[in-house]
């Protein structure tokens, strides 16, 4: 019986994430070095017994190759060995390079130098670098809104989360700058994205007391409802009265007693 599994490019980029892997690119070493995913460790003869020996049965292996079928013979090659969660990635790395590569003439010598800088890959705008955040996280944590912009334009993932379910809209409401906010939320950023404690970006912004910020994610339609694994709501994590009062009138009816009594 087969104890391998097929896994598109969807699906591989969500476990990747989503936990360690052990992602192995099986093609020759010069196609490895002109381009790989990041994350990938180059399978060869040489280390293929290494490998085998010293990893944990347990951790999930993908394998790709040029096209999909040579890892096929690989994935069920670990699977005899007792790996318990054995993937090839179907259509190999040609399926896989069009999401992880890009032509650095597509993105601008500013933004191509501060991903040198920080760390990134300039052909990889989804790569994960510290705690799992990409490069729009941090240029979002950073404030820096030309940055953002730029990576939002060339189609950085909007929607992903780092380590701790975090989003690129909590990073800028940690930042204060309502510019990237708004970009966000122009390009439909998850406003409502729980992250690992169950916040929200409102939540997040409750706590900090920050006025404006609670004000523009109200107006953008934040959900209100969501509470914290703790139970707790944005109207009890309020920092400040004023953020308190911000809250009740837009939950609570204008002729709510709560209301009158706050106004």
């Amino acid at each position: 019986m087969t104890q391998w599994q097929t896994l598109s490019v969807t699906e591989a980029e969500a476990m990747l994430y989503d936990g360690p892997m052990l992602l192995l690119d099986m093609r020759d070493f010069r196609s490895y070095l002109s381009g790989h995913h990041p994350a990938a460790l180059h399978l060869n003869d040489s280390n293929l017994r290494a490998l085998i020996k010293h990893t944990a049965r347990s951790v999930p292996v993908l394998i790709y190759c040029y096209h999909g079928h040579a890892s096929q013979d690989m994935a069920q090659l670990f699977s005899d060995f007792g790996f318990t969660s054995c993937y090839s990635l179907d259509g190999g790395y040609e399926a896989w390079y069009p999401s992880i590569s890009r032509p650095l003439d597509a993105i601008s010598h500013e933004l191509c130098g501060w991903l040198v800088d920080n760390e990134f890959d300039p052909t990889n705008l989804d790569q994960r670098g510290d705690n799992q955040n990409t490069a729009l996280m941090q240029a979002c944590r950073e404030g820096n809104f030309a940055i953002a912009h730029e990576l939002v334009m060339a189609g950085a993932g909007i929607d992903l989360v780092n380590k701790d379910g975090n989003n690129a809209l909590w990073m800028a409401c940690h930042s204060k700058n309502a510019r990237i906010v708004k970009l966000l939320l122009d390009n439909d950023i998850d406003m409502d994205q729980q992250n690992d404690h169950g916040a929200t970006a409102l939540i997040y912004a409750v706590s900090i007391g920050h006025n404006p910020l609670v004000a523009q994610l109200l107006e953008a339609g934040a959900d209100t409802s969501p509470t914290t694994l703790d139970d707790f709501s944005v109207l009890d994590v309020a920092a400040s009265t004023s953020t308190l009062r911000l809250l009740q009138h837009h939950i609570l009816p204008d002729n709510h007693p709560v209301n009158r009594f706050v106004a």
